[in-house]
């Protein structure tokens, strides 16, 4: 018999926790593509094992919160109510006070207890659906230091990176990753996370070692990102802004370093890029693709890396809460479609004339 869950009750009146940056949206996210019937057939038989263990763990988990919360929001509830009384003299005075210290104690332990199912349970989903449908895996621990980004050139003073989910892998000869990942910015005694502290973007890497001795690094920055953004290569690398002499192009881009990289069959691949971005211009919801915001490019030492704009609490890859089951029907062209969106973003990257570098 199933007693009273503290979870399970607070599942069905609160929306959940968005989480900073990255979390589920208000808006549904466009119909996935259609998968072959032998497709979704080879997917379930990866995924179902799968989610059955998930769905074991993830009930214990819902068990051992649904402890916790009647532990510790109980002993809450009982110091405040003495303490408003005992002080205010005010029973009345002492039960907001509870309410108050209840209302603190599930409000921290639910979001600690989220974000570890989250976590796992999308790495697993990911896993199996793309075993069937990509060449890349994701990563089981992606971390990608702030130092990294700072030799970018493209973003001053980060002080966290979050990693929403990376794949690796190899695609058309070359060394690729795509990540999801999150900046939030200011000094590091800044302790306020806010949602409007941050950029999110999909970020494509792609290896290449016949650049790997050119010093130097050159940025392409579009003219319409804000005034931080567009000056930020000039402020952290003292790269200075060099025309392309390519009026339509520099019109929407600002070149920082080497101009001569960008060559016309280059900037021409510009278009396929931007025919991914779906972050609209306030960056807080996703819009049609090729609408969004343009991307950022960064020419390396040995690689070329692609940061598109992501719009905030996109949905993507968002598992069910831990308290709600599995279900592979549900869940297979969910993630199948997102997966194809990230893939989207990694294509249009190598379809540049990358052999334009030699």
């Amino acid at each position: 018999m199933i007693g009273f869950s503290p979870v399970r009750l607070l599942g069905q009146i609160s929306p959940g926790s968005k989480g900073v940056l990255f979390g589920p949206s208000a808006m549904p996210r466009p119909a996935p593509p259609a998968l072959s019937s032998e497709d979704h057939s080879a997917i379930a038989a990866r995924l179902t094992p799968v989610l059955e263990g998930l769905n074991r763990d993830r009930a214990t988990h819902v068990e051992r919160v649904d402890r916790t919360l009647k532990r510790f929001g109980g002993g809450a509830a009982v110091a405040a109510l003495v303490i408003g009384w005992g002080i205010g003299g005010s029973f009345l005075g002492g039960l907001a006070l509870m309410a108050i210290a209840v209302l603190s104690v599930v409000i921290i332990l639910m979001a600690k207890a989220e974000d570890g199912p989250r976590t796992e349970t999308r790495r697993q989903i990911v896993a199996a659906v793309a075993g069937r449908l990509s060449d890349l895996i994701p990563d089981p621990s992606p971390d990608i230091p702030r130092d990294w980004f700072a030799g970018l050139g493209v973003v001053q003073k980060v002080r966290k990176v979050i990693v929403d989910l990376r794949l690796t892998g190899q695609r058309a000869g070359r060394v690729v990753g795509v990540t999801r990942v999150g900046l939030m910015f200011g000094e590091d005694q800044t302790r306020n996370e806010k949602h409007d502290k941050g950029l999110t973007f999909v970020m494509v890497q792609v290896e290449l070692p016949e650049m790997a001795g050119r010093d130097g690094v050159t940025v392409v920055m579009p003219t319409d990102a804000s005034w931080n953004v567009r000056h930020a290569p000039k402020l952290s690398h003292g790269l200075k802004a060099v025309p392309t002499g390519d009026k339509s192009f520099d019109a929407q881009y600002t070149v920082y370093g080497d101009p001569a990289l960008l060559t016309p069959a280059l900037r021409a691949g510009f278009a396929g890029l931007e025919r991914q971005a779906r972050s609209a211009k306030h960056g807080l919801a996703e819009v049609a693709p090729g609408e969004g915001k343009r991307p950022w490019v960064a020419i390396l030492p040995g690689q070329l890396v692609v940061l598109t704009p992501l719009a905030m609490f996109d949905g993507a890859f968002e598992p069910p809460p831990f308290w709600v089951p599995l279900d592979a029907d549900a869940l297979i062209p969910a993630f199948a479609a997102d997966l194809a969106v990230l893939d989207g973003y990694l294509t249009a990257a190598l379809s540049l004339p990358l052999g334009e570098f030699e």
